[in-house]
């Protein structure tokens, strides 16, 4: 059974006004489903972000309740899934959790159920706007862009065709720019069904080449940061450094490397 609260209380929240509109509801946590889609995001989390956050609610509480969207088999989670593990392994720890100075349990979970979404579209509209502050890899951006890429299809097999460009439909879908869409997607012809690039299927290829280029430029950066220079005069150094600026950055941009990655 539902128990409805009216919460108003800027510390939870963005904006008093943004509080005073939303309201909180309990519910079971056997009534709470892990969204499928969720998997996508999944690769990013790590044993230590969980523990970071299970340390976290156990010494300060439960800070912001669960979202959730409602659907004919339970609420299904579009966002808090880190949360939800964190307080099902505290329960059944049998450790105390709160929440505004509530005491949780299993029955009583607060969530923010957001909309009750009749399509598998508008639930991955709403997992990827909840994602949104997130940094993503390029792996998860191009499953993100795989699935927009069905989902687009599926819109076409019913005949509802988006005036706007094929790229961009799907790049809003994905919340991803239309550059990425253009790397991993072949539109094929107009009106037709597109699908995922061939060379999409080699990216595990990719990757462990693009690893090797990165090993060896951090072996250029630890030969040269160990470097004598003092037999070097100024000019010498002016000269070399004029010349391997430009290769570096022309090497950094082909591989798409940040320099923390080195």
């Amino acid at each position: 059974m539902d128990r409805q609260i009216s919460l108003i209380n800027n510390e939870e929240f963005d904006s008093l006004d943004k509080a005073k509109k939303s309201k909180i509801y309990f519910l079971c946590l056997q009534d709470l489903k892990s969204n499928p889609l969720n998997q996508i995001y999944e690769e990013r989390d790590t044993k230590e972000d969980l523990e970071e956050l299970i340390l976290s609610i156990r010494e300060n509480g439960l800070q912001q309740p669960l979202t959730v969207s409602k659907s004919d088999t339970g609420y299904v989670l579009l966002s808090g899934h880190r949360r939800m593990k964190a307080l099902s392994r505290l329960f059944a720890e049998k450790e105390e959790v709160k929440y505004n100075g509530i005491v949780l349990g299993e029955d009583n979970i607060p969530v923010i159920i957001q909309y009750v979404y009749k399509t598998q579209e508008e639930q991955f509209r709403a997992l990827v706007a909840s994602n949104c502050y997130r940094h993503l890899s390029k792996e998860t951006n191009m499953k993100l862009i795989a699935e927009a890429v069905k989902i687009y299809n599926r819109t076409l097999s019913k005949g509802d065709l988006d005036p706007g460009r094929t790229r961009d439909n799907i790049a809003r879908l994905a919340n991803v720019s239309g550059r990425s869409v253009q790397r991993y997607v072949d539109f094929g012809k107009k009106g037709e069904p597109v699908k995922m690039k061939d060379s999409v299927k080699n990216e595990t290829v990719q990757q462990a080449e693009r690893k090797k280029l990165m090993k060896r430029l951090a072996s250029m950066e630890n030969y040269f940061t160990g470097m004598d220079t003092s037999n070097y005069n100024q000019d010498d150094l002016q000269k070399m450094k004029a010349e391997a600026i430009p290769l570096i950055n022309i090497i950094m941009q082909r591989l798409d490397i940040d320099v923390g990655e080195l």
